[in-house]
């Protein structure tokens, strides 16, 4: 045998060999054993291998472990959360059909519904994520799909999704939740009537920021084999390095939840007693919009936390998000590293008023000691604190959004 060939022929290993990981495979092209395996090849795309693309072991492990944490029984990891949310969407919706999502949703929604799918001929419409069953009003024959996303997005509503998934399975209309702020840990979206449990990965479930990847949880079969027939046709598929940093990510994602809920809710008092902040939103808070339904239909929270500040903040608020030395400052969140988000009013809506007119700040809270998280908040605070104009800093009234 030439060394040329040599090169190409990797001895297997001696002994028996056994690993508390996964192993890692990494493919592009898959070994069959016969012409006739070879030609028929594509139906093995479902549950075996046919191209490194559509599946390896690395990547069908990652997926039977999420399908057991949502209760499903099949699920698909794609390239990101929001891969997820579109590949979802263009499976089941079609030209001169309409998708229903909460005002609420995820920014990056807005535009893929009103510039991408619009082109397709597929109509968008936003609703009040507070609807519940009256949500029965907005669906005819024309609606295919309808989004959930609870908690939304930044502004932490958390919706009725029994209400709503009964009076869609009513007209037989498929839903789908986003269900990535709460993951399988602290909500099981099947459970509560959804047809399909979307997740992004990249935040919490993998829990370390090094990777973005989505996926999406079924107890249909008929269901599953469209979605992953409409992957090939995107060409969507994750690698197997990928799948096992989630793996990796999902052996320490309760402790991790319970750690940064447990940080949070140390958190919110101090900040509940700042006069820079004029509304907090977590859903263990009473007075959270929906915190009625997340005591029925969630087993915790998570560390994600916003502020809706007062509008005479926004001089020094930059300077202020700077001096938080325990934050990054960054656009993800969910990993073991707090981040702080800022946005210089609420995200655009469109069916309901926006709660407040002022910056808006998102706290991920992450693992850091409380005690040093609570410092760097008491710095950022105390900035805000002296933009205060006489006369304004007790007038709770100023600059609420008006209906």
């Amino acid at each position: 045998m030439h060394d040329e060939t040599k090169c190409l022929k990797v001895p297997a290993a001696n002994g028996a060999f056994a690993s508390l990981s996964v192993p890692v495979h990494r493919a592009s092209t898959i070994v069959f054993d016969s012409v006739d395996a070879y030609q028929n090849r594509r139906s093995a795309m479902y549950d075996g291998y046919s191209y490194g693309l559509y599946g390896t072991p690395t990547t069908r492990t990652l997926e039977q472990a999420i399908a057991a944490l949502e209760g499903a029984s099949r699920a698909l990891v794609v390239p990101s959360g929001f891969a997820a949310i579109a590949l979802t969407t263009l499976t089941f919706c079609a030209p001169g059909q309409r998708v229903l999502f909460p005002d609420n949703a995820y920014d990056t929604v807005r535009p893929f519904a009103d510039r991408f799918l619009g082109r397709l001929g597929i109509k968008p419409v936003f609703y009040d994520p507070s609807l519940g069953s009256r949500i029965a009003d907005l669906l005819d024959s024309s609606v295919q799909l309808v989004w959930v996303e609870s908690p939304g997005s930044m502004t932490l509503e958390v919706q009725d999704v029994p209400a709503i998934t009964a009076a869609c399975q009513a007209r037989g209309i498929l839903t789908a939740a986003d269900n990535t702020y709460a993951t399988p840990l602290r909500c099981k979206p099947l459970s509560l009537g959804v047809d399909l449990s979307i997740c992004a990965a990249s935040k919490y479930v993998s829990g370390h920021s090094d990777v973005v990847m989505g996926s999406v949880a079924v107890n249909n079969e008929d269901i599953f084999r469209q979605l992953k027939d409409h992957s090939r046709f995107l060409g969507q598929g994750v690698s197997a390095d990928e799948a096992s940093l989630v793996l990796r990510g999902m052996e320490t994602m309760a402790v991790r939840l319970d750690r940064c809920e447990q940080s949070a809710l140390q958190l919110l008092p101090m900040l509940q007693a700042s006069n820079a902040v004029r509304e907090i939103r977590h859903p263990a808070l009473p007075e959270n919009p929906g915190h009625q339904f997340w005591k029925r239909d969630f087993t915790g929270s998570t560390g994600l936390i916003t502020l809706f500040l007062e509008p005479w903040t926004r001089p020094l608020l930059a300077k202020a998000i700077e001096a938080m030395d325990q934050f990054a400052i960054g656009a993800s969140w969910g990993g073991t590293k707090s981040v702080v988000a800022v946005l210089d009013q609420p995200p655009l809506r469109t069916a309901t008023p926006a709660p407040h007119h002022g910056p808006v700040v998102r706290l991920s809270i992450g693992m850091e000691h409380p005690e040093d998280l609570r410092a760097s908040l008491e710095k950022c605070l105390s900035i805000l604190a002296a933009a205060t104009p006489d006369g304004i800093a007790n007038d709770k009234d100023l600059g609420r959004a008006q209906p």
